[in-house]
């Protein structure tokens, strides 16, 4: 197969990560919904349950681009390349992007763009991290002891906001 080499060969490796711009906001929502909770529901599942929904409501999704420029022997005869091994890591092949530079329409270049897969977010870590600040909130600290004098019912919900009674 005959070899063609280029120089200033542009891979790129494209991956989506799912973001939340304002943990905030999900956290005060929560608290609001928790506030209105009957005493009989299990309330870390609850806030389990608000965080899942209230990301899926929120989330924004954030292209990454890790682009690589390497001088590469393609073959004349097979484009696009079906993947490439980068990192010890493959990457299938997603698309080509042609950029023409406005100011030298002479001059552009291609840049091979292959498939790094979608970064999911850590619901487990918000779900913490709400935890926490429910913890340190004055209004949810006073309704829990209005709502739950003697304390929550549920084992794991003792565990995680009274530091266990059993």
């Amino acid at each position: 197969m005959e070899q063609n080499k280029i120089k200033d060969v542009r891979f790129c490796i494209s991956t989506q990560k799912e973001i939340i711009q304002d943990k905030s906001l999900i956290f005060n929502i929560v608290k609001d919904k928790i506030l209105k909770i009957d005493r009989s529901l299990i309330v870390n599942t609850t806030i389990r349950n608000l965080i899942r929904d209230l990301f899926n409501e929120h989330k924004q999704v954030s292209q990454d681009e890790k682009t690589i420029l390497v001088e590469a022997n393609l073959p004349r005869d097979k484009y696009p390349i079906d993947e490439m091994e980068f990192e010890g890591e493959i990457y299938p092949f997603f698309k080509t992007r042609l950029t023409v530079n406005k100011d030298h329409s002479d001059y552009a270049f291609i840049t091979y763009i292959f498939n790094g897969g979608k970064e999911r977010f850590d619901l487990e870590s918000l779900y913490e991290e709400c935890i926490e600040f429910l913890k340190k909130d004055e209004e949810f600290e006073a309704h829990k002891k209005l709502k739950w004098p003697d304390g929550f019912t549920n084992k794991e919900d003792q565990r995680i906001f009274e530091g266990s009674r059993s």
